[in-house]
């Protein structure tokens, strides 16, 4: 004859203390649906500063647990060695837990029902300019970008990444061929005429030095 091992639920909670700001409860584990005497106890500490949750075990039992998992927050003797607590920051860690050591079943947790009819809230709408990061542009290696107050990162190995202030647009951009300068003498080249450009003040779109790239588009090309 096949023997079958218990099925291992829990009790409905029962609220043993509640006020504004704490709730406790204890849930039973059942075998079978049935309460097994001195048995395990979940324990629901729930405050408003954050809550805990502990196992109630009787002492034969800890030679059977792993009390070196490391989702157990600490242990403790609450009965003269006959009972010990196992605590746990988290419901889903000490559910976790029975379910390893106690066979457990975890079901899904359903979504949460509306209490009313009410939509629920929609999602705060913040204007681009205050939600989105400075633009990231990026260009292949074959060419160079630059603009008035931004800032270049230039390298060998990956592409090119300009950040440009918010009321700096892409047109201010411009895109240098290479005609024979490598990605890093141009770059260096550039760097060296923006930045007398951006001493002066002047804050008109960057020009490409004369003789070493091709003219900069304008526009939206940029």
């Amino acid at each position: 004859m096949t023997a079958f091992a218990p099925i291992a639920t829990l009790a409905t909670p029962c609220t043993l203390l509640e006020t504004d700001d704490l709730t406790i409860a204890t849930q039973k584990l059942l075998l079978d649906g049935e309460a097994v005497p001195d048995g395990v106890l979940l324990h629901h500490h729930n405050a408003t500063s954050g809550g805990f949750y502990f196992l109630s075990v009787p002492a034969a039992h800890l030679l059977a647990l792993n009390l070196d998992d490391s989702t157990i927050l600490r242990m403790a003797d609450i009965d003269h060695g006959k009972r010990y607590s196992i605590a746990f920051k988290h419901l889903q860690q000490a559910l976790a837990y029975l379910a390893k050591h106690y066979g457990l079943a975890l079901a899904d947790e359903p979504a949460p029902t509306p209490t009313d009819a009410s939509p629920c809230p929609s999602a705060i709408v913040v204007p681009a300019h205050l939600s989105t990061p400075p633009r990231l542009t990026r260009r292949p290696l074959s060419t160079t970008a630059f603009s008035p107050f931004g800032v270049m990162h230039m390298s060998k190995k990956q592409p090119i990444r300009v950040f440009l202030d918010q009321e700096i647009h892409s047109r201010y951009l411009i895109q240098a061929g290479t005609n024979g300068l490598t990605p890093s003498a141009l770059g260096e080249r550039l760097i060296q005429s923006g930045l007398t450009q951006l001493e002066r003040g002047d804050k008109a779109p960057l020009d490409a030095p004369a003789g070493d790239a091709s003219p900069a588009p304008h526009g939206n090309g940029a």
